[in-house]
């Protein structure tokens, strides 16, 4: 059954629309385990098919998501999505109370190589400023909550888990023990066991409704609006949250410094933020990507990836009280 539909963007064919498709195509869904495919309908219209269950998709289950993607739009709260963000999505089909399918719009993301000025930057930052603020002071009704999004890839999942990406992970978390100083990576790999205490200091200065992995491998930027997918991960926190996670995965993209851009955040958000608590989430991102480091470490961007962790790591140990 359909149970949502973006009427300038339907497609005219029965549910389940999977099985007009005149192909389909397997798409690698990265981290997740979830089932994507590539279709092509009978008119020629390309889209791409999520099949949202937690039987496919260990993060679905480590985050305590019951299809947080799909009933994000049937409850209306993504009918207040502003303007500056479109989510291209589609349609939304009820797999029979087995999960759902979420059908979007086969995005052209920006070629790889592709630099952003510093204008470009603030333009993506107030598409999620404006999300930030529509939200700001709202409890809403299925989102992550901050706990799991930063439990996600600890001690406790990587036990409860078994796949390659999780081994890459574990690996990844052995060398961070190794680069980073002793202060800052004692007290990450104590909050990853017991995240509760960063929790609660990242949450007092307000929170609203985050993306949670907004980058640019997730995002389009267009001239009027940030075209921006992959909401699995939706969460209640601060909105620094969702800054240091896009700093840090699309930093090497952008020709601005990290406190310019930094500077251009605390702005976008209007007061919602300050320095202070982009310390405090540059403390989380180490809980949530310190294990990234494996990526890095011998590759041919190990300066600049070593810079911007020493950067992490200073913003951090000032939340620290160092």
């Amino acid at each position: 059954m359909i149970r949502w539909s973006q009427p300038q963007r339907d497609v005219d064919l029965p549910a389940p629309l999977v099985e007009s498709a005149v192909r389909r195509e397997h798409i690698a869904a990265g981290a997740s385990t979830a089932m994507l495919e590539r279709l092509e309908l009978p008119d020629g219209r390309r889209l791409v098919a999520k099949h949202v269950t937690p039987d496919l998709d260990w993060m679905m289950r480590a985050t305590n998501d019951r299809g947080r993607a799909a009933l994000l739009w049937v409850g209306g709260t993504m009918e207040r999505c502003p303007p500056q963000i479109d989510p291209a999505l589609v349609r939304i089909e009820d797999d029979g109370g087995e999960g759902w399918w979420l059908y979007m719009e086969e995005v052209q993301f920006h070629r790889r190589g592709t630099r952003f000025t510093r204008e470009d930057a603030r333009r993506f930052l107030s598409a999620l400023a404006a999300l930030h603020a529509e939200f700001w002071g709202e409890q809403v009704v299925e989102l992550c909550t901050l706990s799991d999004l930063l439990r996600l890839l600890g001690p406790e999942t990587l036990q409860q888990f078994d796949n390659d990406f999780l081994a890459f992970v574990r690996g990844g978390w052995e060398r961070f023990r190794e680069i980073a100083p002793p202060d800052v990576g004692d007290a990450v790999l104590a909050l990853l066991d017991d995240p509760a205490p960063l929790v609660r200091d990242l949450e007092r200065g307000g929170t609203t409704f985050l993306h949670a992995d907004p980058h640019f491998g997730n995002a389009v930027l267009e001239p009027d609006r940030l075209v921006l997918i992959d909401w699995t991960l939706a969460t209640q926190g601060p909105p620094a949250v969702d800054f240091v996670w896009f700093l840090d995965q699309s930093f090497q993209l952008i020709d601005a410094t990290h406190d310019e851009i930094v500077d251009d955040f605390v702005r976008a958000e209007d007061g919602r933020v300050s320095q202070a608590d982009v310390d405090l989430a540059c403390l989380s991102e180490l809980l949530s990507a310190g294990w990234q480091c494996r990526h890095w470490l011998e590759s041919e961007e190990h300066e600049a990836q070593q810079a911007s962790f020493d950067w992490f790591v200073a913003r951090a140990r000032r939340s620290l009280g160092g």
